[in-house]
């Protein structure tokens, strides 16, 4: 489904992540992490991935709550909670690489479902709210 333009700010955040997603795989696989490396992703997870989180909770997954989409709302929460507890071990065997895979996936699922549904169930007025109050954060 071509993205509604009211919701391509959140989906605009998703090519950034994929990026750092690669970033991650590659330095989880890395018999020792570049320091400097691990410094960019905790900074992506801060400065980023974050607050991209939090547009999605306060912006976008009310509005659906609104709708019954009890379900999509429940799992990208779970998704982000989990994303930002492994952000917080990054030094820690296999997060990076756990990190990585959740974060392809949960970037898949928000541009195949999640924003399918939004653009599906939402009506005007509240596409319009989402895109007034949300931003890119690159």
């Amino acid at each position: 489904m071509k993205r509604d333009p009211r919701l391509r700010a959140l989906s605009s955040d998703h090519h950034r992540a994929l990026v750092m997603a690669r970033r991650m795989a590659r330095e989880g696989t890395a018999e020792t992490p570049d320091p400097r490396v691990l410094g960019e992703i905790e900074a992506f997870c801060r400065e980023e991935l974050a607050p991209h989180f939090t547009q999605e909770e306060e912006i976008l997954l009310p509005a659906l709550e609104r709708h019954g989409e009890s379900a999509l709302v429940e799992r990208t929460l779970r998704e982000h909670a989990e994303m930002m507890s492994l952000a917080e071990r990054l030094n820690e065997p296999d997060a990076l690489v756990a990190f990585s895979r959740l974060l392809k996936q949960h970037v898949r699922f928000e541009e195949q479902e999640l924003f399918d549904v939004a653009q599906a169930k939402l009506d005007e007025t509240e596409l319009e709210r989402i895109a007034d109050r949300s931003h890119p954060l690159d």
